[in-house]
């Protein structure tokens, strides 16, 4: 018994030393776009509005803990794995800027192009961020993530309009760790939901 217990501490130990438990690293999304149904080929112009009520992306419980020290400023990386294979890694991205290129990449796998601009697009979309937030519930850490996106072209009367929310858990093992897993699922599910087959309409 306490042979099984030295050597559960040392693994402890080791991942402390290395970082892993309390490492105060910012969190790391994984986001798999999943591909839809295929739009007529065209651009877009992309803009994302923050319209959360609070713009902490950590959460009050987990900063009462000083957990996620690293992305309590609001900032997380990200690392897009496209349907063919081709991996896409950015650091730094604040809340809208991170949804931005989530979207766009989305996008991407139907068929569509998505620039901030409106240089031969044929239609925008304007998604406003409702919620984008990790904390810890009770053992658990939970990410939970609201989109809604407005599908329209200025000088037209033609709107749609698609809303998703999604929420993610996972056991918070230790400090940090287990952050990651539960905040990518709610981003995965919530883009991978929304509905652009409005943008066909223009």
């Amino acid at each position: 018994m306490r042979r099984a217990q030295l050597t559960i501490l040392s693994v402890l130990l080791a991942l402390a030393m290395s970082g892993c438990i309390g490492g105060g690293k910012r969190l790391n999304l994984d986001f798999r776009p999943q591909g839809g149904l295929q739009l007529t080929t065209g651009i877009v112009q992309l803009l994302v509005v923050d319209n959360r009520p609070s713009k902490q992306l950590v959460g009050p419980e987990a900063t009462s803990r000083d957990l996620l020290k690293e992305s309590q400023t609001g900032l997380m990386d990200i690392t897009t794995t496209m349907p063919n294979g081709t991996s896409i890694s950015l650091s730094h991205l604040s809340v809208p800027a991170l949804v931005y290129e989530s979207v766009k990449n989305k996008l991407s796998t139907m068929g569509i192009t998505a620039n901030p601009d409106t240089s031969g697009a044929k239609a925008r979309v304007t998604v406003y961020v409702t919620e984008f937030v990790i904390d810890v519930e009770g053992s658990d850490y939970v990410g939970r993530v609201a989109l809604r996106a407005v599908i329209d072209r200025p000088g037209l009367q033609t709107v749609h309009t698609t809303v998703a929310s999604a929420q993610g858990t996972k056991f918070r093992l230790m400090g940090d760790m287990g952050a990651n897993d539960p905040i990518s699922d709610a981003l995965n599910k919530c883009v991978n939901s929304l509905d652009f087959s409005g943008i066909n309409t223009f």
